[in-house]
């Protein structure tokens, strides 16, 4: 089970990337976090996850 992130600042702590980033991740690309009674939280086993399935398919191009 993963930790959460509660935070704009944690969040972004987390993947090393801006808000700006992160927030067109969560709008584009299914990025796991949600604002939550006014603060964004998300969970490191998600976050985890969801870079697992954008790098898989990178991968599997550089193995051709």
């Amino acid at each position: 089970m993963g930790h959460s992130l509660v935070g704009k600042r944690e969040i972004c702590k987390y993947v090393r990337r801006s808000w700006t980033t992160v927030l067109d991740w969560v709008k584009t690309s299914g990025f796991p976090a949600a604002k939550i009674g006014g603060v964004w939280e998300s969970d490191t086993s998600l976050v985890d996850d969801w870079k697992r399935t954008k790098i898989k398919p990178c991968q599997e191009v550089k193995n051709i």
